[in-house]
């Protein structure tokens, strides 16, 4: 045989590899049901770049809806959660009823009904709700919270930064375990990796469990974003507030950090427990669905007298159930709604809808950061989106008294959701988020108030703002907003 045959040969077993792999891409691809456009988007760079192309399909593309879809293991942690918090819907249920009882004929209901269907989450009733429009007001609550703990400590952060406030802390968790109060610690593993470790290793070396999540490198693209602190079962935090001296007083990059964060009390508490729980299962094996770790009844008469319902999600959700919540508010909201995300950088279907409310004749404001943005790409992004929503008649505020990283809407003057999820894709469609819906007028006033005195600390984008913007301007603009899927 010679060289010539040998290298017919091998052109023949690469261009039958090259159509064995082109067939594989298609299969695979189509048979996954996406969006056409992303599903043609894989497709031409698959088949264009194979090697390349298949390590970014690796990391940032594979359908995990499907994957976990497909996984037992998936269904026997959702029956898992189904059956640990049915006792305790059910025993809530009256309670649940007398305070929707003033929502029940609205098209509020709505919105309880879409998180009830794609997350199975019912709404739980509350003893106490505080809302912190910033970190110190929230540490001032938490540190002496963390240090009166009685049984257990739970807090799950999507960072964990060691600096004055940490060190804080971290003394404290020291002095409870000594007491014998089980901490357990879990944050996000890209999110921390550039920060030290040193005290979270002296809480594990003293007795506390402490863990990273989302540690695979096939998950890498994919974050655990959330906030959450259980105390002794029974008393919760979250919101947009991570560990770190910069979200009390905006650090060496902003003039101050704008934020927002709730404590509260009560049966409601169950649901961040839950969520704390089932990645805690997932990542260590280790149950904690036990009565113990989860708010007791009530005793009789003292029942709680405000009404929330947490919705969670992640890229395994196949409903997006969070962004399906702000989808049904903004669509059915009859006044206003008002909205704050430290980004915009919206999918189609959540961009439609607040344009189609705003066509309609509904006050739709969204406030974001103005020049102290920590990120200049997903702001130029973000300024792609303004100029149809402003035609519409939508409203845009730009913060500038420092950084606004608040994640919340309030509707109507009725609900109020506080959380953690940004309007951007990526927290949209692909990291854990959750979100606290909140029935109850007075709290929605009273976040409307907050929201009006930022609204003093904005300058108004205008139309007029945004045609006077040069074409470098609007190109640059354009160019970013390609990059919607990864910022």
């Amino acid at each position: 045989m010679d060289w010539a045959e040998i290298t017919l040969i091998v052109e023949a077993i690469v261009y039958i590899a090259l159509v064995a792999y082109w067939i594989g891409v298609v299969i695979v691809i189509v048979g996954e049901d996406r969006p056409p456009t992303t599903s043609l988007a894989w497709l031409l760079f698959l088949i264009l770049f194979p090697v390349i192309g298949l390590v970014f399909y690796f990391f940032l593309g594979r359908n995990w809806k499907l994957i976990y879809e497909n996984d037992p293991k998936n269904w026997a942690r959702v029956e898992l959660l189904r059956e640990f918090m049915k006792p305790i819907y059910e025993r809530n249920e009256a309670d649940v009823a007398r305070l929707a009882g003033p929502y029940r004929d609205t098209w509020f209901v709505s919105i309880g009904r879409s998180i009830l269907r794609t997350n199975d989450a019912a709404p739980l009733p509350v003893k106490t709700l505080e809302i912190y429009p910033n970190g110190g007001e929230k540490y001032d609550r938490l540190l002496p919270d963390l240090a009166a703990a009685q049984s257990s400590i739970h807090m799950a952060y999507f960072i964990w930064e060691q600096d004055e406030l940490s060190k804080k802390i971290t003394d404290i968790l020291h002095e409870r375990l000594k007491a014998g109060v089980e901490v357990r610690i879990m944050n996000d593993y890209i999110g921390n990796f550039q920060y030290k470790k040193t005290e979270l290793k002296s809480l594990k070396h003293a007795g506390a469990e402490y863990e990273s999540d989302v540690k695979d490198l096939g998950r890498a693209n994919y974050r655990n974003h959330r906030k959450m602190v259980i105390i002794d079962g029974d008393l919760g935090y979250t919101g947009g507030i991570n560990v770190g001296q910069e979200y009390i007083d905006g650090g060496e990059r902003f003039p101050s950090w704008r934020d927002t964060h709730m404590r509260y009390t009560g049966q409601g508490v169950a649901e961040i427990q839950k969520l704390f729980a089932i990645r805690w299962l997932e990542v260590t094996g280790k149950s904690l669905f036990e009565d113990r770790y989860f708010p007791a009844p009530d005793p009789p008469g003292e029942q709680g007298d405000i009404l929330t319902q947490t919705v969670a999600q992640g890229v395994d959700d196949p409903w997006e159930s969070c962004r399906r919540a702000h989808m049904v508010a903004i669509a059915n909201a009859r006044h206003h709604a008002w909205i704050q995300s430290p980004y915009f950088i919206p999918d189609a279907g959540l961009y439609d809808v607040m344009v189609n409310t705003a066509l309609g004749g509904v006050d739709i404001q969204l406030m974001m950061p103005g020049k102290w943005l920590d990120k200049g790409l997903p702001f130029w992004a973000a300024e792609s989106y303004y100029k149809q929503f402003l035609q519409a008649g939508g409203s845009i505020f730009q913060y500038q008294d420092g950084f606004l990283h608040s994640k919340t809407i309030t509707v109507d003057s009725k609900v109020l959701a506080i959380g953690t999820m940004n309007l951007d894709i990526r927290a949209l469609q692909l990291h854990k988020e959750l979100m606290m819906w909140v029935y109850n007028e007075e709290l929605a006033r009273t976040h409307e108030e907050i929201f009006a005195h930022d609204r003093e600390r904005c300058i108004e984008i205008t139309l007029l703002d945004v045609e006077g913007w040069s074409k470098w301007h609007r190109f640059r603009n354009s160019a970013a907003r390609l990059a919607s899927n990864l910022l």
